[in-house]
């Protein structure tokens, strides 16, 4: 297993660094205008309590966007971690097996020594390497700016939020992951975990002004993040369950047809 995943780190070397001076530059430029919102705060404040709350429920659920909670929840753990951390765990979910297999070297592999099930492990455990060291970026920019712009907030509910933003991203990676096993769902597998990501992030944003949208929001992933509450200390943890039985779930999924598959 270890060979196989040194190997695929090393094929996406360079991916890894560009996603995470990605998540760096992004990060960094949304973080450091802190102060000039900061100086202007009360005046901006009226402005946006008269958005519609449609509006209000898309941009974090809150009209609170100049507290320091407020700012970094709407700027960076409500939007800009997630977008980042879903985007390139559904591309990885989407592709570490795929690209075997349109290579042509899936074949070479299933020759040594190795049973699916490790190597099916092999790739799953880079997915989960390579968007670990993105967030671990992502969640240095964001303490160290933070500390530059005097934003007040403690470390510890900014490694949660960020840890529970992974935990959502990773979510959305298996269920790539697992459509890629299937053979012939692997094109649609992008399309499909993309589906669950944006659409849980529209329809459970949505929820709280569309009635109709309550029930489907609670099926979708997002609606178990709740970033503010985790940066306010009043979220359940027992919600990050929803993440961890969903990434176990389609790793019996992707084991059970992966080992049974004809890769020719």
């Amino acid at each position: 297993m270890i060979p196989i995943i040194k190997w695929t780190l090393w094929q996406r070397r360079w991916s890894i660094m560009w996603w995470s001076i990605g998540a760096f530059g992004l990060i960094f430029i949304n973080m450091v205008f802190y102060p000039s919102f900061k100086d202007q705060a009360k005046e901006l404040q009226k402005s946006f309590e008269n958005m519609p709350e449609a509006a209000v429920q898309l941009l974090g659920g809150s009209t609170d966007f100049f507290s320091p909670i407020g700012f970094v929840n709407s700027q960076i753990f409500f939007l800009m971690l997630p977008l980042i951390l879903g985007i390139l765990a559904i591309g990885l979910g989407s592709s570490l097996l795929a690209k075997e297999e349109q290579d042509g070297t899936i074949e070479s592999l299933l020759s040594r020594p190795i049973a699916r099930g490790q190597l099916l492990a092999s790739k799953a455990l880079s997915g989960i390497i390579i968007l670990t060291i993105t967030t671990l970026s992502a969640l240095l920019t964001t303490v160290i700016t933070a500390k530059f712009v005097d934003l007040e907030l403690s470390l510890w509910l900014m490694t949660q939020a960020t840890i529970n933003c992974f935990l959502m991203s990773a979510s959305f990676g298996a269920v790539a992951f697992v459509l890629t096993t299937l053979g012939k769902a692997r094109s649609a597998s992008l399309g499909i975990a993309s589906l669950v990501g944006l659409g849980g992030y529209l329809i459970s944003s949505l929820s709280g002004t569309v009635e109709w949208l309550k029930i489907p929001g609670k099926i979708l992933p997002f609606n178990y993040y709740q970033s503010e509450a985790i940066l306010r200390e009043t979220y359940n943890w027992l919600n990050s369950l929803y993440f961890v039985g969903l990434i176990f779930i389609c790793g019996v999924i992707s084991w059970a047809v992966f080992r049974k598959r004809d890769i020719g």
